[in-house]
């Protein structure tokens, strides 16, 4: 039985390492619970009932722990065009419906949705489809 319950123990570490799951961890658990009362001459029914009963108490002590983490998802990725919403510039040339800029090193296709923009007048940018600053006056 020594060599089973190491198995058992190793086995599920070695699953919960490669799954990232933490429930086959509890089964760990038991499984060294199960060992140490083989080094007390248990008797094998005792080991199975005490593998048992430590694995299923640590999943139900492990488990609120581990939803509450899993649940905790990492802020959504904002593409960095889309911190552009919002911003105002100013225009160094007119814009009637479609130009093309330069903003931040980056030449955009301009769409005007509002009144014409005229040189040194504030835009503020409204909206981004595809490869087009969707703009308005400010």
């Amino acid at each position: 039985m020594l060599y089973i319950w190491i198995l058992v123990s190793l086995a599920a570490i070695l699953i919960d390492a490669l799954t990232s799951s933490f429930i086959f961890f509890s089964f760990a658990i038991g499984g060294i619970g199960a060992l140490i009362l083989l080094m007390f001459n248990a008797s094998i029914a005792v080991q199975v009932i005490v593998f048992m009963a430590l694995s299923i108490a640590s999943i139900l002590w492990v488990a609120p722990y581990v939803r509450k983490t899993l649940k905790k998802t990492p802020p959504a990725f904002k593409p960095m065009e889309q911190n552009y919403i919002g911003r105002v510039l100013t225009a160094e040339e007119d814009i009637q419906d479609k130009t093309q800029i330069k903003y931040e090193g980056i030449y955009w296709y301009v769409l005007n949705v509002g009144e014409p923009i005229k040189r040194g007048d504030k835009f503020k940018i409204t909206g981004i489809e595809g490869n087009k600053l969707i703009v308005e006056k400010y």
